[in-house]
């Protein structure tokens, strides 16, 4: 008995990204996900698309974002309103005012860490496919320490990223959105988890270049794409 989350996902509607909803939908059933949290950058719009295509197939898709805040990215979970860009702390305040759960992506990347932003986290990633070894370990020490439920984000903005990082909780697959909220904060979880290239951190940037018109983004980042791939190609053929 359980069930497999799919959990951090970036659409169309985040700058970095060109996945089209219906993909993911379709990536989603593929890996056998009965859960799919999407997190698009700053906003619940690709969110709300994925649960219209989904139709019940993953069975839930609740409401999800990711946010920029001074202090790192937050991600709010179970909302019913798009949340207004704030400092962390308002960030938190305004998830937990919908009764949403707050989710620390990554937390030992791009993120300024002090007691008052973990103290309104409820779940951390410990495994996200886009850190090293070391930031997910470090995120995992950082959880048991304040004994906090753990989640893994594939952090997918490419379709190859899809399904690199799953959830499988030991529980029934959750029929609503309480039995959801009740199985990421307390029932038993394994996450597995697929390396992914390196080159998809870089492409996703350039995506951001083309979509914000900063030529300088796209030439640096197509250089660290070249870089990558001859390193990768090396490393295999070594």
């Amino acid at each position: 008995m359980s069930f497999r989350c799919l959990f951090h996902v970036h659409t169309r509607y985040s700058m970095d990204s060109m996945l089209q909803p219906s993909r993911i939908v379709r990536e989603a059933r593929r890996h056998g996900a009965e859960v799919l949290i999407v997190t698009d950058h700053n906003t619940i719009r690709g969110s709300r698309e994925v649960q219209k295509l989904a139709a019940g197939g993953p069975l839930l898709v609740p409401t999800a974002a990711e946010y920029q805040t001074e202090k790192g990215d937050i991600i709010g979970v179970f909302l019913k309103d798009e949340i207004h860009l704030g400092s962390a702390e308002d960030t938190i305040r305004q998830i937990r005012d919908q009764g949403g759960l707050v989710v620390l992506p990554h937390p030992f990347k791009a993120h300024r860490l002090d007691d008052l932003l973990l103290a309104g986290i409820d779940l951390l990633e410990v495994c996200n496919s886009r850190c090293s070894m070391k930031e997910n370990a470090s995120a995992k020490e950082l959880a048991e320490r304040l004994g906090r439920p753990t989640i893994g984000g594939a952090d997918a903005h490419c379709a190859n990223e899809l399904g690199t990082v799953m959830n499988r909780f030991s529980s029934e697959a959750p029929q609503n959105e309480e039995s959801l909220r009740e199985a990421l904060l307390s029932a038993p979880r394994q996450i597995e988890f697929q390396p992914v290239s390196g080159i998809f951190r870089p492409y996703s940037q350039m995506i951001k270049a083309v979509k914000t018109r900063n030529p300088a983004l796209f030439l640096s980042q197509s250089k660290h794409l070249a870089m990558t791939w001859v390193r990768e190609s090396w490393r295999q053929s070594a």
